[in-house]
């Protein structure tokens, strides 16, 4: 028996569907085929989330459940991020820790990226910590173009340290982009980053441009349910710089500095809804082994287990091949 999609699934049945099938395909040739998968997620926190009648707490919820399955499956996890003490690299960290199977203490679940300037605030107790937890701390120093000092720490309150941030951010970005085996976005903030773009935009780019699959969940809104849009053909005014300028009065200064600075790779939001709208959904259910509207359950449903089910289902489609 099979889910129906045009029927209401209850969490229960979508767990015993979820498990049944990974059980399935897995028995069929003995194997697990989440060893040694690199699965990137993108998370941050959505402005919209209060709005959409979510809490922080739905979003944690919903993170440390779809981290139990990867974990148990065998994936190691890819996270760029910073070291907030209610962040979600130490929560990744700390599921790592609970999850991780108890023959396998000694392997690497979890990969944490940090960009230059940020990995300069690592102690060696984290460190330590995040090694201890089965976490592999990545430090991605800054482009040799930007003739920096690199053991000295920027602040972002200029353009020109603005950019630094950026150039930075961009190459722990496309680092990590080049290890990565698929990703799984939901939620993020959509104005007041410290890149080029959005975060969690930048990653989506990289990442589709990479063709590999790819997974919006667009429950918490954010940024995320902006990428979905651009992805249906629509042109979210919030991937515009007059919408980014309206939220952060610096933004457009540092657009033009940007610009000025780099003469390929500039800073154009029509470019990127127009390869958004250029993708397509075909494209994506090609890529991310579930249907179109498969595609369109995960951006719309408010359903934890749902959503699990169907990135799951996904990954052990594209996975097994």
């Amino acid at each position: 028996m099979k889910p129906d999609s045009k029927k209401n699934i209850t969490n229960k049945d979508l767990n015993k569907f979820a498990a049944q099938e990974i059980r399935d395909v897995s028995k069929e040739k003995e194997i697990n085929f989440f060893t040694g998968q690199n699965i990137a997620i993108s998370i941050s926190d959505s402005p919209e989330i209060d709005v959409l009648g979510f809490s922080f707490e739905h979003q944690k919820n919903l993170i440390v459940e779809i981290t139990r399955a990867l974990v148990i499956h065998g994936s190691t996890l890819i996270y760029g991020g910073d070291l907030r003490n209610n962040g979600y690299t130490r929560l990744f960290s700390e599921l790592v820790y609970q999850y991780r199977p108890s023959d396998e203490v000694d392997k690497l679940f979890f990969k944490n990226f940090f960009s230059f300037p940020i990995y300069l605030k690592l102690e060696v107790s984290d460190e330590l910590d995040f090694i201890k937890n089965g976490v592999e701390p990545i430090k991605v120093s800054p482009p040799k173009s930007l003739k920096i000092d690199n053991s000295k720490h920027y602040d972002p309150d200029t353009k020109e340290n603005l950019f630094i941030w950026s150039e930075s951010l961009s190459k722990m970005r496309d680092e990590m982009s080049s290890i990565n085996n698929a990703r799984i976005f939901t939620g993020g903030s959509m104005s007041n980053f410290k890149g080029k773009y959005p975060g969690l935009l930048e990653e989506a780019l990289l990442s589709l441009k990479s063709d590999i699959p790819v997974y919006f969940i667009g429950i918490f809104g954010g940024i995320t349910s902006r990428i979905i849009e651009g992805l249906k053909g629509e042109d979210p005014q919030e991937l515009t710089v007059k919408w980014q300028a309206s939220q952060n009065e610096n933004y457009k200064e540092f657009v033009d500095y940007y610009n000025s600075k780099k003469s390929e790779e500039k800073i154009d939001y029509k470019e990127c809804v127009k390869f958004l709208n250029e993708y397509t959904l075909e494209k994506l259910s090609d890529n991310n082994g579930l249907s179109i509207e498969e595609n369109m359950r995960l951006f719309s449903s408010i359903h934890t287990s749902e959503i699990i089910f169907l990135v799951m289902k996904g990954l052990t489609n594209k996975l097994k091949k």
